[in-house]
């Protein structure tokens, strides 16, 4: 630590010898920062603050039945839109701040300057604010060498502010609006070429859809579901068929010795008799071709040959005589009439199979053309459903956003500016005492550094020890600095008193100035005052 103190108080000493240099330096320096500090230009700031109030009535009371307006987001797109190049072009032209740009590099000068020079921030009304009512504060600021330039573009920022934001609602509407209509014209034209098409086709393959019944596959199933049924049912009736027949070869179809009487109910005979009846009234209404005419003879023809063949089994030969009269078994009879009906049943089922039969061929012939059909149709529904769904929600959209235009012009933002634009009396900058001391304190240092680089130019030997070390050789003496005379001592304390003078008179300098910026008119004002 002594060897470190001992090295700076030599230093000092060295440089010590070029300490009129080093004033002088300082003196330069230091007259031409404070005359630079003087002439820079005064800056004035212009400012202004508004309040917007985005809350709404009719947002809580539609906000199932509108798109809310994000008036924040406007706001501050807004806001960073002000500081974009057309607009700060605009404004400069306005307040007369391009009337040196003449070239294309001086206008990006300028506006880089007027984006720097620029300041607009926004607080918050309430710390407890939500997204739906967030009310809040800008404030517009701007510095320029005029106060009324200065004023001027801060007037216009808040303009701009206040129009765009208003009128952006209405572009960013109008925008929606077309994009709608646009968006509902087409798919109104797709959705009439999707119903064309699925009408064209259905035309042509009128006979391949699949109908209520369900797909080909679900068809195809179901006639075999209910052949198979159809065929239960069948063996059914043969095994009950045959049962009945079996029953009848141990019944005798006459009793003997029984008296002429009306034939009973359900017999032979009294069936023949019934249809004879029918017959004779339907053909009073129908003709000879009617099928009810002809399925009646049918019957009526197949009764008779039954009673035929039961009067030729008992041994008699005119086919008009009723078995009444031979004392029908009415057993006989019952059985012959379940067995009937067995019979019409077995028929009736298998006409029935026949027809699903035909129905299953008829489809399995189609087995390589249905399915595709069936697919194509899905697809050509499925893109009708979807144009469909869209158009319908296109069109729900329109309304919405009509609906919505209607209440943002009914409610719209408001502007309240609480300071207009102005500016004030004292400008704001340059901070002309922190310069002062900033030069000031350059010019020291200037002064210093030129003592010291001197010194390092042209060295001395302070003592025997540093004169060792350089030389590397021991020192073997010193000779003692010898006492001055009384005028070496006296031009010694003079040139201690002029130093002291030259440095004094510096700081005096430095006082005044800084004196007359804060007392007086400031160094700018007395600077030209003087001139």
């Amino acid at each position: 630590m002594q060897d470190l103190i001992a090295e700076v108080l030599s230093q000092v000493r060295s440089a010590r010898r070029f300490r009129w240099h080093g004033v002088a330096v300082a003196w330069c320096v230091a007259l031409a920062g404070w005359t630079v500090v003087a002439l820079l230009p005064d800056v004035y700031e212009a400012n202004t603050r508004v309040y917007v109030d985005t809350s709404s009535m009719l947002r809580p009371l539609l906000s199932d039945s509108i798109v809310p307006t994000d008036v924040t987001t406007r706001l501050q797109y807004v806001r960073q839109a002000l500081l974009g190049r057309d607009y700060l072009l605009r404004i400069a032209s306005d307040n007369g701040l391009d009337a040196d740009a003449s070239t294309p590099a001086a206008r990006e000068r300028l506006l880089q300057r007027l984006r720097e020079s620029v300041s607009i921030s926004a607080v918050a009304a309430r710390d407890d604010v939500s997204r739906e009512n967030s009310n809040a504060i800008f404030t517009i600021s701007f510095r320029h060498e005029k106060p009324d330039t200065a004023v001027g573009v801060v007037r216009d920022l808040l303009n701009v502010l206040v129009e765009d934001t208003l009128s952006a609602n209405r572009t960013h509407t109008d925008t929606v609006e077309r994009f709608l209509e646009d968006r509902i014209r087409e798919y109104e034209n797709r959705l009439q070429q999707a119903e064309q098409a699925l009408a064209e086709f259905q035309r042509k393959n009128a006979g391949r859809l699949p109908g209520s019944e369900g797909s080909y596959f679900e068809r195809m199933q179901r006639i075999r579901e209910s052949l198979d049924q159809i065929n239960r049912q069948m063996r059914l009736a043969e095994s009950r068929r045959d049962q009945l027949r079996q029953q009848l070869l141990g019944e005798t179809p006459v009793l003997e010795n029984v008296e002429l009487q009306e034939p009973p109910p359900n017999s032979i005979d009294a069936r023949i008799r019934d249809y004879r009846a029918q017959l004779e009234r339907m053909l009073l209404d129908y003709t000879e071709r009617h099928p009810d005419v002809v399925a009646l003879r049918e019957t009526l023809a197949r009764l008779e040959e039954q009673r035929a063949e039961q009067l030729r089994a008992l041994g008699v030969d005119d086919a008009s005589r009723q078995l009444s009269s031979l004392g029908s078994n009415p057993v006989y009879q019952a059985l012959q009439i379940a067995l009937n009906e067995v019979e019409v049943e077995i028929a009736t089922l298998k006409a029935d199979a026949a027809e699903q039969e035909r129905r299953l061929a008829e489809l399995q012939a189609l087995v390589d053309e249905v399915p595709g059909v069936e697919a194509e149709l899905q697809r050509l529904n499925r893109d009708y459903d979807d144009i469909r769904r869209q158009y319908q929600l296109l069109v729900q959209s329109r309304e919405t956003q009509m609906l919505s235009r209607k209440a943002s012009e009914a409610d719209q933002v408001e502007f309240l500016v609480l300071d207009p634009p102005s500016a004030g009396i004292e400008p704001v900058a340059p901070a002309r005492l922190k310069l002062l001391a900033v030069v000031l304190v350059g010019a020291l240092a200037a002064g210093g550094a030129l003592c010291y680089g001197l010194a390092q130019i042209k060295p001395v030997f302070n003592n025997a020890r540093t004169l060792s070390e350089v030389a590397g050789v021991p020192v073997l003496g010193v000779v003692s600095r010898v006492s001055l005379n009384a005028a070496a001592r006296r031009r010694q304390v003079l040139e201690l008193l002029s130093f002291s003078t030259a440095v004094c008179a510096l700081l005096i300098v430095f006082g005044g100035a800084v004196l007359v910026e804060i007392v007086g008119p400031g160094l700018r004002a007395a600077l030209f005052a003087g001139v």
